[in-house]
């Protein structure tokens, strides 16, 4: 199943999280966050809040742009924008440089990224990692590297029919074709 990778929901969906840390963002936790939000939306709703790819790393699931970007190896355009928006990493950490729309984000993706922004925080990051091993049966141990999930296979772990997952899989390359269409990025 292919998603639709959203710079500007993934930019919104990260200054949400870095407003409600007070300016200062764990690219970590960030990262763990981000994966349990969009992992949840797509089990609830179909879709994803950031249209990202999932995969596997040695420390758990995470979005696989967004975490370029946080590298600053995102494609150049991406890169450019995001770079308006969040700053380099310094300690492992990053922080707004300007202000972000988060009139993008629907009610139900604010609350998606809140629930998993609690869920994520109620436990000390030395934690994280071992909880979403234990917690994401999609999650493969990649050994140094890094391995696709398939959000079908999300899917099917939660126990939606393959019928379910083919409605989905069509829902969202309607949406992918509808934006090319309209040269939407």
């Amino acid at each position: 199943m292919l998603l639709d990778f959203d710079i500007h929901k993934t930019i919104a969906a990260v200054a949400y999280l870095a407003q409600k840390e007070k300016g200062e963002l764990d690219v970590f936790l960030a990262l763990k966050t981000l994966y349990v939000a969009d992992k949840d939306a797509l089990i609830q709703w179909g879709k994803t809040i950031t249209g990202d790819s999932f995969v596997s790393m040695d420390k758990g699931p995470v979005l696989s742009n967004t975490y370029n970007l946080f590298k600053g190896e995102g494609p150049e355009s991406e890169q450019a924008l995001w770079n308006t928006h969040i700053s380099e990493r310094v300690n492992h950490a990053v922080h707004l440089l300007d202000d972000v729309d988060l009139d993008i984000l629907s009610e139900r993706e604010i609350e998606a990224l809140e629930s998993a922004r609690l869920q994520i925080n109620s436990m000390p990051a030395w934690r994280v990692a071992r909880w979403l091993h234990d917690n994401c049966p999609e999650w493969q141990d990649p050994h140094g590297g890094s391995i696709p999930i398939d959000p079908s296979t999300i899917l099917r772990n939660v126990g939606k029919s393959e019928e379910e997952i083919k409605q989905i899989e069509e829902s969202n390359e309607s949406v992918r074709f509808i934006k090319l269409l309209l040269g939407i990025r």
